[in-house]
Formats: C-alpha cells, sequence, structure tokens
C-alpha cells in the first residue's frame, strides 16, 4: 500500500542520514592517539556487512525455493569479509595477519581465491555429483553478487577522498529514481518495460525515474560546489561538476533499473514477489540493496576516480 511504502521508506531515510551523520563523527571519538587507528567509516562498514550477511540468507532461500543447494554460511563468512577489506586497509586493523605491504586489491583477489576453493571443498564433501554445477554456482554467486559489490559501499566511504557525504549522495541519487519511476508510472504509465519479467514497470516510468536522478544529482553537484557551498553545505569531497554529475545521475537511473531487473530475475526463477517480508511494503533487506549493489562500483569510479 502507498501509506506503507512512505512511512517505512520515510523511515529509512531517516535511520540513513543518521548513520552516515554518526558514522562521520564516530572517528573523533573513537580515536586514541595519532598513531593508532582511525576509525574511519567503522559504522558504515558494520551496518552494511551485516546487511550483506541478512541478504546471503535471503538469496540462499530464493535459490532453494528454484530447486537448488546452496551453502549459506561459507558465503555469507567469506562477503562480510569483502565488504571489510576496505575498511580494515584505511584503518590498520589487520595488524599482523597481513603483510605490511599488502594492498585492498591483494587482498580482495585473496579472499576471492579462498572463497572459490572453500566452496568447491565444501560442495564436493557433499560426495554428490548430480547438480554439483549448480550448486556450486548459487554458493559463488553471493560472493561475487554481495561480497563483492558491496564492497565498493564501504570504499566509497574509506578511501582518502571518500566520505560519508558522498555515500548519501550515491544511494539517494539511485533511490530517487525508483522514487520518481514509481509515481510516475502510477501516473501515467501505459507502456510496458518488460512484460516477462516486471509487469509494472513501464517505459513512461523508466524516463520519469531517469529524470529524477539525473535532476537530484545535478542539483546537489551544484549546491556542493565551491562556488556555491554555504556554511550549512559545506564543500566536502571530491563532488563532479554539473555535467559529470548528469552523466552519473544518468549512469546510476540505468544501471539501478538494470540491477532491480536482475533481481527480479532470480525472484520470477524462485517463484516468488518479495526476497524476504523484513520490511512491509518492501519485502526483503535484498529487495532494497538490489540497484545499490550493482551501483556501487560505477559510483565509486565516477565519484572518485
Amino acid at each position: 500500500m502507498l501509506w506503507q511504502r512512505l512511512l517505512f521508506g520515510g523511515l529509512m531515510i531517516a535511520a540513513l542520514l543518521g548513520l552516515l551523520h554518526v558514522d562521520d563523527r564516530l572517528p573523533e571519538w573513537l580515536r586514541t592517539s595519532d598513531g593508532g587507528p582511525q576509525w574511519d567509516g567503522v559504522l558504515v562498514a558494520a551496518v552494511v556487512m551485516a546487511l550483506i550477511v541478512l541478504a546471503t540468507r535471503e538469496l540462499a532461500a530464493l535459490f532453494r525455493a528454484a530447486g537448488h543447494r546452496p551453502l549459506v554460511v561459507w558465503p555469507a563468512m567469506i562477503s562480510a569479509l569483502l565488504v571489510l577489506v576496505p575498511f580494515l586497509h584505511r584503518n590498520r586493523l589487520a595488524g599482523g595477519a597481513l603483510p605490511a605491504d599488502a594492498t585492498a586489491d591483494g587482498q580482495t583477489v585473496t579472499l576471492l581465491v579462498i572463497g572459490l576453493f572453500g566452496t568447491a571443498v565444501l560442495i564436493a564433501s557433499r560426495k554428490q555429483t548430480q547438480r554439483a554445477i549448480a550448486d556450486l554456482s548459487v554458493s559463488l554467486w553471493p560472493i561475487l553478487y554481495l561480497g563483492l559489490l558491496g564492497q565498493f559501499i564501504v570504499a566509497l566511504r574509506t578511501h582518502p577522498t571518500g566520505s560519508a557525504g558522498l555515500v548519501l549522495y550515491y544511494v539517494a541519487t539511485v533511490k530517487i529514481c525508483d522514487i520518481g519511476a514509481y509515481f510516475t508510472g502510477l501516473a501515467i504509465g501505459r507502456h510496458k518495460l518488460i512484460v516477462w519479467l516486471s509487469p509494472k514497470k513501464t517505459w513512461e516510468g523508466l524516463i520519469g525515474g531517469i529524470i529524477a536522478s539525473v535532476a537530484f544529482a545535478v542539483a546537489i553537484a551544484w549546491m556542493m560546489s565551491p562556488e556555491t557551498a554555504t556554511m550549512t553545505a559545506p564543500a566536502h569531497g571530491p563532488w563532479p561538476t554539473p555535467v559529470k554529475a548528469a552523466v552519473f545521475g544518468l549512469l546510476m537511473a540505468l544501471c539501478g533499473q538494470a540491477g532491480d531487473l536482475l533481481e527480479s530475475l532470480i525472484k520470477r526463477d524462485a517463484q516468488s514477489k518479495d526476497s524476504a517480508h523484513a520490511i512491509p511494503a518492501f519485502g526483503g533487506v535484498l529487495d532494497i540493496l538490489d540497484s545499490i549493489l550493482i551501483t556501487a562500483p560505477i559510483a565509486y569510479l565516477v565519484l572518485l576516480k
């Protein structure tokens, strides 16, 4: 129902704003010395890790509903570690467990290799060859889809030029497309986008969502630029120019909708409307993260590279 979407959508927005505000201040409270850990992005890393673990369980349930037998604990553990890599590397919290010159990319590749071989060993330990390829695939998918892509959300916060503000900017730009598409489709949607996959989506809704994302991205970038920033809107972080912001908004809208359709493909195979029922009117954690995950690497490359 619409009122539920508005209510719980508003609550999630408020929670996100509160999370990022506290995360921005938390390092100052936790820091004990100049030479010690900085704790940058600790709250974002912890929350993203928790959401990824929950999403792994939801994804495994969808795969089981489609007739597969995925691993759950192992992919959840590897995905959680992948998400933490940028935070641990940034704040020098790995201690003596890693070489002093180990890079975040090297740690990521190492975890992916461990995840691959560990998955193969655990599937082989079932001593069954029937559907082994399918079970291997659905056990590895959460590691790549949730862990690897989720890592870029934390990296956007913990990068030397990243910030909580950029995370908010990227997430809001993606979700503004969902809001614009929903209300545009509700008002004037006539032509179906992909009937067999997502029968409620329309071309009019997609266009409305793209316009909303581009307008939002450009407006915020203009407000945060050094020329227009005020005391209430400091120009922290590498904010894009209006032209770059327009391209960013377009990419977030298109790729975000692609992420939503990708999850729909999985849900249709599992004959499920939502990934879970954890959030009224929205579904599960995976239903919230689908568009955010697929756009995270693109947001990282556009905003920080």
